[in-house]
């Protein structure tokens, strides 16, 4: 039954998003008069469909992605029929810059759009809420805000003269306002106010807890899923149970947790739990690999502060989440080129977003929403890569024409194109691997 939940939501996540992306180039071809052959979801063979009209409307064998075939385009589908002919008016390449252009990006163009949606509607339902919170309630050891002098108690009051009013306002301002700046935390301790100073190159680029090192009041660890067959679900751990103490030892981050049950492999623990407002003793024991069985996360149980928006409000905040996330992804996508990401953590293939799907929608419909708003972005990023196979490789190839006033032989761009194919598939072999392995 859980292989089957997964493999619903992972189509659902899929599909609406490679949906949405090949319709921005569909119906940017059709804005401008091109003809469109084929509209598929998946690669390689054809499965079944409809054509209607021009166009094939179909869905393929393969199913992480899709493809709209354009008249006269050198693309995935490597078909060169019309090479040696002339040029006819609804082809691809009889079209000027600015209309190749916005068929090239109207997948991303939509890919954002859908974002900003989903952010919107997630706004709309739910409005927004904010950690009520400015104390500290764990310092990470060895972590940047450790080495600056935080301690638990610590009410942050300003950073860089800026107030923190919530706790989600300490991220917004050192992952947004104060990106590039070097931090300074005013903080009251007991009777009287400290300065916290911590330079930006000590903190990582992911707007996590874990990237200052400090953790507010009131936050727990709690068990988002069960591994089949491992000890916890033998004894009956569940999905939203908290995890306060092992072995009487306080629990306060997930990674302090797996450091414990790890260090423990083989040996008897006792676990303490909360599960719907009530606290239970629980013994098990780690596999040999020093693992039970659990996904977890941390999370926060404190008050909350909730704001609700009318829809022109909620459609403001979604454009700012949509930047906000975006901002992110290119600090990852940096931190990837850079290497300061190993590529087999940093990468995620259809095994682990089927899991990730499968989670967000056991936690409820709007976190679900958030996660393909989350991936929608990060497929637009993605696409716009100047790659061979890739809607940026497309636009590189555009622009190169554009500078050199002709275009590149038809030869160039089917090599190009079989290159960018080859490595992708390299790619994907590698990811679905890693997320084997991982799984």
């Amino acid at each position: 039954m859980e292989v089957i939940k997964t493999i619903f939501y992972f189509a659902i996540t899929i599909g609406v998003l490679v949906l949405v992306h090949e319709f921005g180039h569909f119906i940017a071809a059709k804005l401008s008069k091109m003809k469109v052959e084929v509209f598929s979801i998946g690669f390689g063979t054809r499965l079944f469909g409809k054509k209607i009209g021009e166009t094939d409307y179909r869905i393929s064998a393969f199913p992480l992605g899709g493809y709209v075939k354009i008249a006269g385009m050198v693309d995935e589908s490597l078909d060169a029929g019309f090479i040696g002919s002339e040029p006819k008016p609804y082809e691809f390449r009889s079209k000027p810059f600015h209309q190749k252009f916005f068929v090239i990006t109207a997948g991303v163009l939509m890919n954002m759009l859908l974002a900003i949606f989903l952010f919107w509607l997630i706004f709309m339902i739910e409005g927004k809420t904010f950690r009520d919170v400015t104390e500290v309630g764990y310092v990470i050891p060895n972590s940047p805000g450790y080495e600056a002098g935080f301690k638990e108690g610590d009410k942050i009051l300003s950073i860089n003269g800026k107030k923190v009013k919530y706790w989600d306002d300490i991220f917004r301002i050192a992952f947004i306002d104060e990106l590039t700046s070097d931090l300074n935390f005013e903080v009251k301790r007991g009777d009287e106010k400290v300065l916290i100073s911590i330079p930006r190159s000590k903190i990582s680029e992911f707007a996590l807890d874990e990237s200052i090192g400090i953790l507010p009041l009131y936050t727990e660890t709690m068990v988002m899923a069960i591994e089949p067959g491992r000890p916890a679900e033998k004894v009956g751990i569940q999905p939203r149970d908290v995890i306060l103490a092992v072995n009487n030892e306080k629990i306060y981050t997930p990674a302090q947790l797996t450091s414990i049950i790890k260090s423990n492999a083989g040996k008897e623990i006792t676990l303490k739990i909360k599960r719907d407002g009530k606290e239970l003793l629980q013994k098990i024991t780690p596999d040999p690999d020093g693992r039970i069985g659990i996904q977890i996360t941390g999370t926060y149980t404190g008050p909350i502060k909730k704001e609700s928006y009318n829809p022109f409000e909620a459609f403001l905040n979604g454009i700012k989440e949509v930047y906000r996330i975006s901002s992110l992804t290119v600090n990852g996508i940096k931190q990837l080129i850079t290497g300061e990401i190993p590529l087999k953590k940093g990468i995620a293939g259809p095994v682990r977003i089927a899991k990730f799907a499968t989670q967000s929608a056991d936690i409820g419909f709007t976190a679900f929403l958030g996660f393909m708003a989350i991936l929608s972005i990060s497929l637009a990023f993605l696409n716009i890569f100047p790659f061979p196979g890739l809607d940026g490789g497309h636009l590189a190839v555009l622009i190169i024409e554009g500078i050199i006033r002709r275009e590149l032989s038809y030869k160039v761009k089917i090599a190009i194109q079989q290159v960018g194919i080859i490595i992708l598939i390299i790619l994907m072999i590698f990811v679905i691997y890693n997320d084997i392995v991982h799984f």
